[in-house]
């Protein structure tokens, strides 16, 4: 109760209504906006013309929230990626998925959450072999996994224009004062990654 309490205040002052959930299983399924997909086992929502007064949502502690939208506001959509859903192709698939709602790739344009970042990600070989050498630092006998080269690297492969690509976001594990992250807090809280396109920012 104290969580859909807490997501229904933050929704309020976002001014939005309650956002539609779905039940994520770090995969690459992507469903459409519509109140009888709330609940559905998936890791992505798309919103397109017909979509409007709908809000969706992705839980995130650690993850990457990746946002896409058109910069005509028509099409958008949220995403939960963490190494699981990148591995599988989550950003790219994210692209395809609103592509076929009928936006243009050459106009999305592309923003990261607050996610854990390639500073601190270090992983096993099992992470490694999964990623390309781009996404991936060494330091010492160490490896970290870097999410936002990942993502970038599949979303212009995908079509996205780089210009149209935002920079590096914050760091969840590093910055404890402002970001929930499971790795350092190891429960089960969460932070939730809201999107509407009835709101634009001014």
């Amino acid at each position: 109760m104290k969580e859909a309490s807490q997501r229904v205040a933050a929704s309020a002052v976002l001014e939005l209504p309650d956002p539609l959930l779905l039940k994520q299983v770090h995969g690459t399924t992507i469903h459409r906006a519509a109140h009888s997909a709330n609940g559905l086992e998936g890791d992505g929502w798309t919103m397109g013309p017909g979509d409007e007064g709908l809000c969706v949502a992705v839980y995130v502690a650690d993850c990457m929230p990746l946002y896409l939208w058109t910069d005509d506001g028509k099409y958008g959509g949220v995403f939960h990626a963490g190494w699981r859903g990148m591995a599988a192709g989550m950003p790219a698939k994210a692209v395809a998925a609103l592509v076929e709602r009928g936006a243009k790739a050459s106009r999305l344009q592309a923003a990261f959450g607050p996610h854990i970042s390639v500073n601190v990600y270090n992983v096993g070989e099992d992470v490694e072999n999964s990623f390309p050498a781009t996404s991936l630092r060494r330091t010492g006998n160490e490896i970290f996994l870097d999410l936002d080269a990942d993502a970038r690297r599949q979303l212009e492969a995908a079509g996205v224009p780089a210009r149209m690509i935002g920079p590096a976001a914050p760091c969840t594990l590093s910055n404890e004062d402002a970001y929930h992250s499971f790795r350092r807090q190891k429960d089960g809280a969460r932070m939730l990654a809201f999107l509407s396109l009835d709101r634009r920012p001014a």
